[in-house]
Formats: structure tokens, C-alpha cells, sequence
């Protein structure tokens, strides 16, 4: 991969080969997570982060550049939108739980 100096001074702090480091390593870190824990968001950023590196593709293609950051910036919006969904999901039946744990020794205190 040939360095793309302007590219790399005017989107990316990091050089190209760092940015592709960093995109392995951050899938590979949300690709693990969505397996242990199978929240959807994880599974989301593990394809957003990596889709970040089209944008090498062809840099002159202005096209190409703005449709990728705003297929980047959907994904990012739904990853914040499903993480925050089970995160109330997730709240939501631990309150119920914990109030059907309290009904149940209610119950036995009674009887």
C-alpha cells in the first residue's frame, strides 16, 4: 500500500499502515466480544470500523469518499441505537427479576 500523504494529513491523524493496524486489531477485539457476549453492536462495529480503510480504494473519487463516510456514520448511528436498546432491554428484565425475586420471598415469609 503506497502512502497517500494527502490524504493521510487530511483525514487521519495516523499513517495508512497504523490506520490498517488499528482496524485489524479493533475488529478483531469487537468480533471476539460479539462472540462471549452476543450484543449486536459489537457484531456492528466489528464491519464499521474496518469499512473505514475503502476509503483507500480510491481517494481522488469524491463519490466513493462521501458515500463511505456516510455509510460510517449509519453504522455508528446503529450501533448506538442497538447498544442503547439492549441496554434498556437489559435493565428493564433485571428490574423484573429482582421484583419477582422480592415477591417470591414475600411469599415465604407469609406462608
Amino acid at each position: 500500500m503506497e502512502p497517500i500523504t494527502n490524504l493521510e494529513s487530511t483525514l487521519f491523524p495516523i499513517a495508512a499502515e497504523k490506520h490498517v493496524v488499528f482496524a485489524i486489531v479493533s475488529s478483531l477485539f469487537f468480533l471476539l466480544q460479539f462472540i462471549r457476549t452476543r450484543k449486536l453492536y459489537q457484531l456492528i462495529m466489528a464491519i464499521a470500523i474496518p469499512a473505514s480503510l475503502l476509503i483507500y480504494l480510491a481517494p481522488e473519487n469524491t463519490a466513493l469518499f462521501y458515500g463511505i463516510g456516510i455509510a460510517e456514520g449509519l453504522l455508528l448511528l446503529l450501533a448506538f441505537i442497538t447498544g442503547t436498546v439492549r441496554s434498556v432491554r437489559d435493565s428493564k428484565a433485571a428490574k423484573a427479576a429482582e421484583a419477582a425475586a422480592k415477591a417470591a420471598q414475600t411469599k415465604e415469609t407469609e406462608a
